[in-house]
């Protein structure tokens, strides 16, 4: 399957512009084979067909919508090519309900894997803002700033490199983890952090690939 969906920006009159349904899913189908070569031609290619708009939100749209998108060609574009395109990426993600911030957290960076994607320190951070504002825009009952949830995730990233570093022999205990991440996050409670520092201590870290 091409992933062709109804809700993708198509320009108007394209439905009678061309000439059946299997044309057009020839044309998504060859876009994402170029997609997986290089992104940038497999967006430009939509484009001279008159397919795609170049407005970001249109483009963040179809990536968001397609299925068979190679998350490394998918980020590699996002995050090294298309900074605006990635705003309107993020916005579409749902995280509403989803009380579990570090297993949110993780879905996120499986499509973003900071080392298949070769993302420096700068980049995760980038990435992380963009999260923190999101998520804290679909959860408003924890009632947690953006730069809160930025400040927790990026505790989260320290805690899972700690617990799962071999060099590191002393490892963080909860009440390390929950007294840093206090000291620049003091509205947090205890219990919270309690549950976030169970779940990567069980479950693992929260960017592990």
């Amino acid at each position: 399957s091409s992933g062709i969906n109804a809700e993708w920006p198509l320009r108007p009159g394209l439905q009678q512009s061309w000439e059946s349904f299997k044309k057009l899913y020839l044309v998504f189908d060859e876009a994402q084979l170029i997609f997986a070569v290089n992104p940038l031609k497999g967006i430009e290619y939509l484009q001279d067909k008159n397919i795609l708009s170049n407005v970001p939100s249109d483009i963040a749209l179809y990536l968001h919508k397609s299925q068979r998108l190679k998350r490394e060609e998918l980020c590699n574009y996002l995050v090294q090519h298309r900074m605006d395109v990635l705003e309107e990426y993020v916005k579409l993600e749902d995280y509403s309900n989803q009380a579990v911030l570090p297993n949110v957290l993780r879905q996120f960076f499986r499509k973003f894997p900071a080392v298949a994607c070769n993302l420096t320190k700068d980049k995760i951070a980038l990435l992380l803002s963009r999260f923190s504002m999101r998520y804290s825009e679909c959860n408003p009952q924890h009632g947690f700033s953006a730069d809160i949830i930025y400040n927790i995730c990026c505790s989260l990233m320290l805690l899972g490199y700690d617990l799962t570093h071999p060099l590191i022999k002393n490892k963080m205990s909860k009440r390390e983890f929950i007294r840093n991440t206090r000291h620049i996050t003091p509205d947090v409670s205890r219990e919270f952090l309690g549950h976030v520092y169970d779940n990567v201590y069980l479950i693992g870290p929260v960017a592990a690939e």
